[in-house]
């Protein structure tokens, strides 16, 4: 005969009271019952035998009333599911327990940290990365177990949030950086697969100039750029400072190599010329470094009008519009980046990473601009945040160049990620 079970009422629990003359073990039937205790506190149990072993164990169901009568019969229905499963509740409540702490531990930032770690005893630089992890993606990914992170999670919370403002080249670096990070846990076959991979971002629009646009990339560029003279020393000086004067003012190749004297304006620090493109007047603020490099060429002027007058055939040509191009070839550069390219290559950078106040970079490049009265571009616009913006950019290309920390210059961010150095 099957033994009877919901022997209690929800009247009858609410009323048990703990008695020092009984057990106190009210019995629900199927292994259920409530404990009444002398501190007034009731407990749910279920007895049973473990699948394997047969030996019996008691398994705790919660507390009366945040339990109720029928929550536990529910409750009691499910492991007596598992047991005919072959499945030790108790043993399965503490795998559950063990694996709920681990996904509390293994989260990404942990995974992030431990990443740096290996990277700092490569001798690797990573300002940049911490940068990027503690704007774009510590603050919304960094507290989640990784098992819990997929493709559609990591675009929504992550990439989305970039291309939404613009910075595709940043999406594409963020999402690299998460798959780089999320190999760690992979390879511990702590998740099976790296959602980072399959996150989709949309491919920067290029434009019919080659430019380098990232920061480690630049870097080699300009360190190449500075030994322009040295590794070929047939080549002219004027050369190797069209290269350095282009990238430090990133105006178009054609006003650089067609620079005249009567535009260069010593006392003001600063060009002015007639913008090649828009036909309207510009200024150009110099940068101590643009500034110097002028005073440089001001030393090697001949009779001609121009800043980099051409090698041979008379005063009154300016410098092959090939010039710079083919220094570029030379240093390894050709296909990759041009001589119009610098001004991507600031565009970008001064966009995605230093985040630069963006009319006045629109305005430093020349760029018809409307302000909010429709009014069009005015050779005086931003004229003050333009000298800051050109000081700023050469002073950040030098850091970059010698391989200091170029976060400076970048937004304040709270320094979400820290971790203890080796050695």
């Amino acid at each position: 005969m099957a033994k009877q079970s919901n022997k209690l009422t929800a009247k009858t629990v609410k009323n048990l009271e703990f008695d020092e003359n009984k057990s106190n073990k009210y019995s629900d039937g199927g292994g259920l019952y409530l404990f009444t205790h002398k501190n007034g506190s009731k407990y749910w149990r279920m007895d049973y035998r473990r699948p394997i072993t047969q030996k019996r164990n008691t398994l705790a169901l919660g507390m009366y009333p945040q339990i109720t009568l029928e929550q536990a019969r529910i409750k009691r229905d499910e492991v007596k599911k598992m047991l005919v499963d072959g499945i030790d509740p108790a043993e399965e409540r503490n795998q559950s327990k063990q694996q709920n702490r681990a996904n509390a531990e293994n989260t990404f930032k942990k995974f992030a940290e431990e990443w740096l770690r290996l990277r700092e005893l490569e001798n690797k630089v990573d300002s940049e990365n911490i940068r990027r992890l503690n704007k774009d993606i510590l603050p919304f990914i960094g507290n989640m177990p990784v098992n819990s992170l997929t493709v559609e999670l990591l675009e929504d919370q992550v990439t989305n949030r970039i291309v939404g403002r613009g910075a595709l080249e940043s999406a594409r670096r963020v999402r690299s950086i998460m798959g780089m990070i999320l190999e760690l846990p992979r390879k511990k076959r702590i998740i099976s697969h790296n959602p980072a991979y399959d996150v989709t971002t949309p491919q920067p629009t290029k434009g019919n100039h080659n430019a380098i646009v990232h920061e480690a990339e630049l870097s080699e560029l300009l360190k190449k750029m500075w030994r322009y003279k040295i590794d070929f020393p047939q080549a002219r000086i004027q050369s190797e400072l069209a290269l350095k004067l282009s990238v430090y003012i990133f105006q178009r190749p054609n006003e650089v190599r067609g620079l005249l004297w009567e535009s260069v304006d010593f006392d003001n620090a600063q060009l002015n010329f007639v913008a090649s493109k828009t036909h309207q007047k510009h200024i150009v603020p110099l940068s101590r470094q643009a500034y110097d490099i002028l005073k440089q060429l001001e030393a090697l002027r001949t009779t001609s009008k121009y800043v980099f007058p051409i090698a041979k055939g008379g005063a009154d040509n300016s410098m092959s519009n090939s010039t710079i191009g083919e220094a570029l070839k030379r240093i390894g550069y050709g296909g990759e980046h041009t001589a119009h390219g610098f001004r991507a290559t600031a565009k970008t950078i001064l966009k995605e990473e230093i985040e630069f106040k963006q009319d006045a970079v629109e305005h430093q490049l020349a760029h018809k601009v409307k302000d909010a009265n429709g009014t069009a571009y005015d050779r005086t616009s931003f004229l003050r945040h333009r000298r800051q913006l050109m000081q700023l950019w050469a002073d950040y290309l030098d850091t970059l160049r010698q391989g200091g920390d170029v976060s400076v210059f970048k937004p304040d961010n709270d320094n979400l990620i820290t971790f203890t150095k080796t050695g």
